[in-house]
């Protein structure tokens, strides 16, 4: 039987790191970061190890390395450079057991794994656990996966299971007595593997009241307009989760903010430090401990 090689496109790569297609073939060029095949009517293609690199180097290059640096380093150094700028990541509670975790998803052992969660979330609350301990092990499970310590199957599987999790808390909750919150809508634009942070925030507007639009999957930004034609929303949750979320992007939710009389819009999952002044309809989160400070300012 022949092993079935991915093959993704520059489209694919800009999809899965946020970067730029034309960033990547500047950085091609420039820095020979990737070396693409061409088909005979010559488009790039990249394998999954190429895949693996791109994600690595925008990984680096958001954490300040500029990329004439990140270009010197070759495959080694580059997955330990990642591992080095991935420790902040490391949890400091001394009962948190990460490696057991891990070992569990190597093992694909689904029951193991649930059976090393649930305590913490049991005692915790499934907000604090995430915030605490499954937000950094997804984003942990991401790097070792990029520097080729986890398989992408066993990187799923950790996402998936986590995310099961999610929906279980989520299908627990029961109606708050009195009358539903304001209505938010969330929209998903980006592509990037932090489609459980998403989930998440559905869980914790839900369990304050709020009534929660939640389609699922990636969306044009276009489609708010649509939404609220449907059913009218106070608040909009965006994931902006992307390498470069460009400003002028902002600017357009601003304007739909504007527009449709939108009290508060929120971009979550911002990779970068806000370089200008954010207008005032728009709060920006970080991580998943942020998007929960901020709720509160929904009334």
């Amino acid at each position: 039987m022949e092993e079935v090689i991915n093959i993704f496109t520059i489209k694919d790569l800009e999809n899965f790191s946020g970067i730029k297609a034309h960033t990547i073939r500047i950085w091609e060029k420039r820095y020979r970061i990737l070396e693409p095949d061409r088909t005979d009517s010559n488009i790039r293609t990249y394998n999954e190890s190429e895949l693996k690199k791109i994600l690595n180097v925008a990984y680096l290059n958001r954490n300040g390395l500029k990329i004439s640096k990140i270009a010197m380093l070759n495959e080694d150094e580059l997955a330990q450079q990642v591992m080095n700028a991935s420790s902040k990541l490391d949890n400091l509670d001394q009962n948190f057991q990460p490696g057991k975790i891990l070992m569990a998803a190597i093992k694909f052992n689904e029951e193991m794994f649930i059976e090393t969660l649930l305590p913490y979330i049991r005692y915790q609350g499934i907000e604090e656990a995430y915030s605490r301990h499954l937000h950094p092990l997804l984003e942990k499970a991401r790097i070792l996966w990029q520097t080729g310590s986890l398989s992408r199957a066993q990187e799923q599987f950790i996402r998936y299971t986590i995310r099961q999790l999610i929906i279980v808390e989520d299908r627990l909750l029961k109606p708050l007595a009195g009358s539903t919150r304001a209505t938010v809508a969330m929209i998903n634009t980006s592509d990037n593997l932090i489609d459980n942070n998403f989930l998440f925030y559905k869980y914790a507007l839900k369990k304050r009241g709020f009534d929660v639009i939640f389609t699922g999957g990636m969306l044009p930004a276009s489609e708010v307009v649509e939404i609220y034609k449907i059913k009218p929303f106070e608040y909009l949750v965006v994931n902006s989760g992307s390498f470069d979320f460009a400003e002028k992007k902002i600017g357009y939710f601003n304007s739909i903010g504007k527009s449709l009389l939108i009290k508060k819009i929120i971009l979550t999952d911002y990779p970068d430090e806000a370089k200008k002044k954010i207008p005032e309809k728009i709060i920006i989160t970080r991580n998943p401990a942020e998007f929960l400070k901020v709720i509160p300012l929904l009334k």
